[in-house]
Formats: C-alpha cells, structure tokens, sequence
C-alpha cells in the first residue's frame, strides 16, 4: 500500500498514533482540543462524563488562546495540564462549532499569535 507521506497525522500530544507516524517517517503534528475536557494527565475527557465537552465561546476561546501562549489548559480536575499543541481542533459536532471556531480565530488574531498551516 502506497503512503502520500506529506500528508501530516494529527494526535494528542504524547499518542501512540503520533509515536507511529513519527516513527513511519510521517509528519506527526499535535493536536489540540479547543471543545473537549482534559484530564490531568492530558487524555481528553471522555464523552458523557462530567466535563468532556465545552461549549461557552468566550470560555474555549480563553482555553485556545491559553494553550497557544503557555501551553496549559484547566484540566476537568482545576489543575493545569501541559499541552504542547501545533493545530487546534473544533469538533464539527459539538453545538455551536462554527461560531466557536470564529471566536477562537478571533482570540489568536487579537492577541497577535500567528496563524498558519502546518502542512
């Protein structure tokens, strides 16, 4: 089977899945999650727990804007959690994504962080 291998794979920081494009010769590309919880140890939330998804623009757009400049998140726990992050993810899903996804992109604008593709 033939590989495009300049096609990037996205992943959670730290994933097996980033550890076996890295190790394919893939571009391996961190991922982070502007619509979903975190905890402590950097897995997301899993939905239909208490915590895995939100929605509240001006709260994920203070968590992406966050992640960009320190690279800490509020884990579901209150604790902080390092992620280490080259593209956000908007769940598709998730009610209000497109709004969500603007308000983000706003956020990073305003605050002068450079957008750009990854690819």
């Amino acid at each position: 089977m033939a590989v495009d291998t300049s096609l990037p794979i996205l992943g959670l920081p730290g994933s097996l899945v980033l550890e076996m494009a890295t190790d394919a010769g893939l571009r391996a590309v961190t991922e982070a999650f502007a619509d979903r919880g975190y905890r402590a140890d950097g897995t997301l939330v899993p939905r239909g727990e208490a915590g895995a998804l939100v929605t509240d623009e001006d709260e994920v757009a203070a968590r992406v804007l966050r992640i960009a400049v320190e690279g800490l998140v509020r884990g579901a726990d209150g604790g902080d959690v390092a992620v280490a992050a080259e593209s956000v993810c908007v769940h598709s899903d998730t009610p209000g994504a497109v709004a969500l996804a603007a308000r983000v992109r706003a956020a990073l604008l305003g605050a002068g962080v450079e957008l750009r593709a990854f690819a």
